[in-house]
């Protein structure tokens, strides 16, 4: 989605961040799940996990087990068949969007066991991720939703999003702020490409982050 030499110039990512990251040491009891889907990247979350204002979204998408959130550029993301234009737009500061979707099975099964991380945070991490993606959702004057456009998939939307889309800023950058909000060790800066979202487990060994074994149970790298 981004062209090498102009991501091999930047030096600094810069994130918006609407809520400090969890730095407590609390037991870790609740699951987010990282999705390395090709160059993009998502964090997801079981319904029963998510708190405060966010919990809307279980009243616009009733029985849903699980939901995935992926943040990207406007034009972009929502394009049918995105093409160069589109490509070229996406370097520039733009407007985004928050892809929302409802799944009624894990993301594991979902998008498969290889591209899915678990990763244990505690509630109070929980908390903060959820309010993360809350301050990134546009809402009108009451607090509602801005629901932009229905989403690829069943049951998934376009949300507007606060904060702009740019080569710094990508969907990668929000991914790795989620994490660290969450109160995972895990820096934006930087961060451009899917792969450099996980690159902190290899150089810190972090016993709590792990690919998802084939029965969808966390390996026992993730325990506690």
């Amino acid at each position: 989605m981004l062209f090498a030499g102009a991501a091999a110039a930047l030096t600094t990512a810069c994130a918006w961040t609407p809520v400090e990251p969890y730095k407590g040491a609390r037991p870790r009891t609740d699951t987010v799940y990282l999705a390395a889907l090709g160059w993009h990247t998502e964090i997801g979350l079981r319904a029963d996990t998510i708190t405060g204002p966010l919990a809307a979204l279980k009243g616009e998408f009733p029985g849903a087990s699980y939901f995935t959130f992926g943040w990207g550029e406007r034009g972009y993301y929502m394009a049918a068949d995105p093409g160069v234009a589109d490509l070229l737009r996406a370097l520039l500061p733009r407007p985004a969007v928050m892809l929302v979707r409802a799944l009624h099975r894990s993301p594991a099964e979902t998008f498969g066991n290889t591209n899915v991380y678990a990763v244990l945070v505690s509630r109070e991490g929980m908390d903060r991720l959820s309010r993360y993606l809350w301050e990134y959702l546009d809402k009108d004057g009451q607090g509602q939703l801005h629901r932009a456009a229905d989403g690829p998939y069943p049951e998934s939307a376009f949300y507007g999003s606060a904060d702009t889309y740019n080569i710094a800023n990508t969907c990668n950058t929000w991914t790795a702020e989620a994490l660290n909000v969450a109160g995972l060790p895990v820096s934006a800066a930087g961060v451009v490409f899917a792969d450099q979202v996980g690159r902190w487990r290899a150089r810190a060994r972090h016993p709590r982050f792990a690919r998802l074994a084939p029965s969808n149970a966390l390996s026992p790298e993730a325990s506690p």
